[in-house]
């Protein structure tokens, strides 16, 4: 099974197009929003995202650390401003009921730890424990931390388009008809999930996108299997469903086109339209995991049967 790890991927949402629905709940024009697991803020837009080495911020930056990251050690800069969407570190029993604040943010229950300063930041840490994750914020300036905080709101639908939740259509099919992803698509907007939940989503221009729906059209009907021996049968179907990622792509005259990837797994592996299936294959893998900014680990498709 390959992982690809964190410090090679990009996350994170792109600078927000607000739908006029969502406008009035925007923020200004030099923030941008940030998510995972459904829980959305608003960070400075000039910060680049994953500036980090080995899971060590090394500028003014958002990191999605959930996945783990490289194994080494990485010094960095002080009094940085950093946001880190982390899992749920495990504590002695009862730590947080002593240590912590209960709150909820639009229905989501959280508990607030106020850590003090590291490395010349304040840090504030939200942790969610239905969704499996939390939130860390620090800053020098208490004025940006506090608007940070303000901003954190759970979303069903992030600010690129990717819903929260997936509900793809993945059936095997009994035939091919046409092309699997349609050319001419204008952009594809890239949904990673892990278990129940999204984890990162990317949007890629139109050179990306027909790049990635000519290696889909060129790809076997079918699925794929995973070979013999290299995932233990008693976590074959956890490994599957905990492993997806949705590529919408976008026309400027029809309806958008969503493809359904589950590439890790024991069996069933591929792509789906909805209608027919095809099987794993390096080329629309690979590149599909690095466009939808994918950080989870996946069979080698040079590998499958």
């Amino acid at each position: 099974m390959l992982t690809l790890a964190l410090a090679a991927c990009a996350g994170g949402s792109a600078a927000p197009s607000p739908s006029p629905a969502r406008v009035q709940s925007s923020v200004p024009p030099a923030w941008r929003w940030v998510d995972t697991h459904g829980i959305e803020l608003a960070v400075p837009a000039r910060w680049r995202l994953n500036r980090q080495r080995c899971g060590t911020p090394q500028a003014n930056t958002v990191l999605w650390l959930e996945d783990g990251v490289l194994q080494c050690l990485a010094g960095g800069p002080s009094g940085l401003s950093v946001v880190e969407f982390g899992s749920i570190t495990q504590r002695p029993h009862g730590w947080y009921r002593r240590h912590t604040t209960r709150l909820t943010i639009d229905g989501a229950r959280a508990r607030r730890w106020s850590a003090g300063r590291v490395k010349g930041s304040h840090e504030v840490q939200l942790v969610f424990p239905r969704r499996g994750i939390s939130v860390t914020v620090l800053s020098p300036h208490r004025s940006l931390l506090r608007r940070i905080l303000a901003s954190v709101r759970t979303v069903r639908v992030n600010e690129i388009g990717c819903p929260t939740r997936p509900t793809p259509a993945y059936r095997l099919g009994s035939r091919r008809s046409g092309p699997f992803a349609p050319k001419g698509a204008v952009r594809m907007i890239g949904c990673s999930y892990h278990g129940r939940w999204l984890d990162r989503s990317k949007r890629i221009g139109r050179r990306a996108a027909a790049r990635l729906s000519h290696a889909l059209n060129e790809a076997r009907y079918g699925f794929s299997r995973a070979p013999r021996g290299s995932i233990l049968p008693s976590i074959c179907g956890s490994t599957w469903r905990e492993s997806l990622i949705v590529a919408r792509f976008e026309y400027p005259a029809r309806p958008p086109v969503s493809v359904a990837a589950h590439i890790e797994g024991c069996f069933r592996l591929g792509a789906s339209n909805g209608r027919w299936a095809v099987r794993m294959a390096p080329r629309w893998v690979f590149h599909l995991v690095r466009e939808a900014g994918f950080a989870g680990g996946f069979v080698d498709p040079r590998t499958v049967r």
